[in-house]
């Protein structure tokens, strides 16, 4: 049976992939934890952030990591290419109706 992976697999293979390289490691985690700070914050008494947003800040992370790392390293950390625009967040989710 496959293994599901989770988030704590990006960090875990990062490591693995970058092994040899901490200061490329520490700036791939950082931009991560950038992008993760941001998708957590909570203003009070508003709405969360639309859909396309936090997919807009999340390819930011990903064309980011892109340039930091190189097509190749960036596949073997992320699993997919670059090239590859990824959608984390559904925006039919957010269509609620009331």
């Amino acid at each position: 049976m496959p293994r599901k992976t989770g988030p704590d697999d990006f960090v875990a293979r990062a490591r693995s992939v970058l092994a040899d390289e901490p200061e490329l490691l520490n700036r791939l985690l950082s931009l991560r934890g950038e992008v993760q700070s941001f998708v957590a914050q909570h203003i009070p008494g508003s709405a969360p952030p639309p859909a396309e947003m936090l997919n807009s800040r999340n390819q930011h992370l990903l064309d980011e990591a892109a340039r930091l790392l190189g097509p190749e390293k960036f596949e073997k950390v992320f699993g997919f290419q670059p090239e590859e625009r990824i959608n984390l967040v559904d925006p039919s989710l957010f269509d609620v109706e009331k």
